[in-house]
């Protein structure tokens, strides 16, 4: 790391050699790390609406990890060999909008790697896999500040939903 040897570095180029040193793969080819991702995304959603049980995370996490057909997730994962985040693709996600496939879920990263492209990076990994598997096009439920993350990704909104929870969805969409 050129930090260590006191080169000053710009945002860019620091999130750069970040993610030179985060590899992006299948979570179903590390699956010693699924438990990891599911903690993440508990620690992150495990709060109602959503299930607050641990185990029920990690058991969705183990069964979104595919390799050929959705759902698929991907894992970045650090040069020491630790779980930084995950992201997915599956059939869909919101119960209200099951006429529109394939659907971004479980996009996390975690807190203290947070704003240094890693995201960004997997979801370009993501966007390319879906791509070649022929989708044309992926649409992603959110909201708060994520929407922000993905329209610097690319991603346009096209509606925003009140869900029967409360909870407004923002719809987003993006050509692939």
């Amino acid at each position: 790391d050129l930090r260590a040897w006191g080169v000053k570095m710009n945002d860019q180029q620091d999130k750069t050699l970040i993610n030179q040193s985060i590899s992006v793969a299948l979570l179903i080819d590390n699956p010693h790390l699924i438990s990891v991702i599911g903690e993440i995304r508990w620690k992150e959603w495990g709060h109602p609406p959503e299930p607050e049980d641990v185990a029920w995370w990690v058991d969705i996490t183990r069964r979104e990890a595919g390799r050929d057909r959705l759902p698929v997730t991907w894992v970045a994962i650090d040069q020491l060999g630790q779980a930084v985040g995950a992201v997915g693709l599956d059939t869909f996600d919101i119960p209200e909008r099951r006429d529109r496939s394939p659907w971004v879920v479980g996009v996390v990263v975690a807190p203290l790697h947070r704003s240094n492209g890693i995201g960004g990076h997997m979801l370009a990994t993501l966007e390319l896999w879906a791509k070649n598997c022929g989708y044309p096009q992926a649409w992603v439920g959110t909201g708060g500040r994520a929407i922000a993350f993905y329209q610097k990704c690319g991603w346009e909104l096209v509606e925003s939903i009140h869900r029967p929870s409360g909870e407004e969805v923002s719809i987003l969409t993006k050509v692939l």
